[in-house]
């Protein structure tokens, strides 16, 4: 089955399932700006998307995306870090750690499967065609990157910085990141022509 790279059917398609990723990530600012530590907006924000979950079997829109079993797993284990650590520092954390984890399941998906887990799952978000082998391994590249800067801000920064960064500087950080990704994931063919 070949995938449609029509953005206007590409957003029509996803932005159900986008508006419900940036409405978690609201509610995780909006509920660590409000609370003292962050053990509640992680918990709030694990339970939210399993309303989601839920949900999506009611709908007949896609609320979830490409990934979504991937974004409610690392929702989860954000939760339970801070339900077992109780403290705040696993909850900063939790970007750093899953964000490494998730970078080498996607260089071994990369390496070992070409991208044929990971990279034909995110080709389904990309406007235009790509290899999914590359695409995993930009990804796993960005993800490693975003995963020590969190740790760094974390590390040396205030909590009130560091909500911040996790909320809006990281998704500048991506974007950026993004920019060399699509680049680097290029079929061969395409990349001689530009």
């Amino acid at each position: 089955m070949t995938e449609t790279h029509d953005p206007a059917q590409q957003w029509q398609r996803n932005k159900h399932s986008l508006m419900v990723d940036i409405g978690l990530g609201a509610l995780f600012f909006i509920t660590g700006s409000f609370s003292d530590h962050l053990a509640l907006p992680a918990v709030v924000t694990a339970c939210a998307g399993l309303c989601v979950v839920v949900a999506q079997r009611f709908v007949k829109v896609d609320l979830l995306g490409g990934l979504a079993l991937f974004g409610v797993l690392t929702l989860l284990a954000s939760a339970g870090l801070a339900l077992a650590f109780q403290d705040d520092w696993a909850v900063k954390m939790r970007s750093t750690f899953l964000g490494a984890a998730i970078a080498l399941l996607m260089a071994a998906d990369g390496v070992f499967n070409r991208g044929g887990y990971f990279g034909v799952r995110m080709l389904r978000y990309m406007p235009e065609p790509l290899d999914p082998r590359r695409l995993t391994l930009g990804m796993a590249v960005l993800g490693l990157v975003s995963a020590f800067t969190n740790w760094a801000v974390a590390s040396w920064l205030s909590k009130e910085l560091w909500l911040y960064y996790t909320s809006f500087g990281d998704l500048v950080l991506t974007i950026l990141l993004m920019v060399w990704v699509l680049r680097y994931a290029r079929p061969d063919d395409m990349t001689e022509t530009t």
